[in-house]
C-alpha cells in the first residue's frame, strides 16, 4: 500500500474548504481521475496504432467528438461538487 502522508495536508485542506465532505471521498475521486487518466491514455495509444495503420477519422469528426467528450465530463464533475 502506498504511503499517502505527503498528500495528507492536500487532501485535509479540500475537506476543510468544503471540497469533499471527507478525505475518503476525496481519495475516491482521486482514483476515479487516475482511471480515467489511464483509459485516456490507452485510447490514444490505440489511435496512434490506427493511424500507423491508416485508419484515419476526419478531423471533424474528431473535435466532433472531443467537444461531446468535454461536455460529458464536465457535466460529471458538476454533478459531483
Amino acid at each position: 500500500m502506498a504511503d499517502i502522508t505527503p498528500h495528507a495536508d492536500y487532501i485535509s485542506d479540500a475537506v476543510k474548504l468544503g471540497i469533499y465532505p471527507n478525505a475518503a471521498t476525496a481519495l475516491d475521486e482521486a482514483v476515479k481521475l487516475l482511471k480515467q487518466r489511464d483509459q485516456l491514455r490507452a485510447d490514444v495509444q490505440k489511435g496512434i496504432q490506427q493511424a500507423n495503420n491508416g485508419q484515419l477519422i476526419p478531423a471533424e469528426e474528431v473535435f466532433r467528438r472531443l467537444e461531446e467528450r468535454v461536455t460529458e465530463i464536465e457535466s460529471q464533475t458538476a454533478q459531483q461538487q
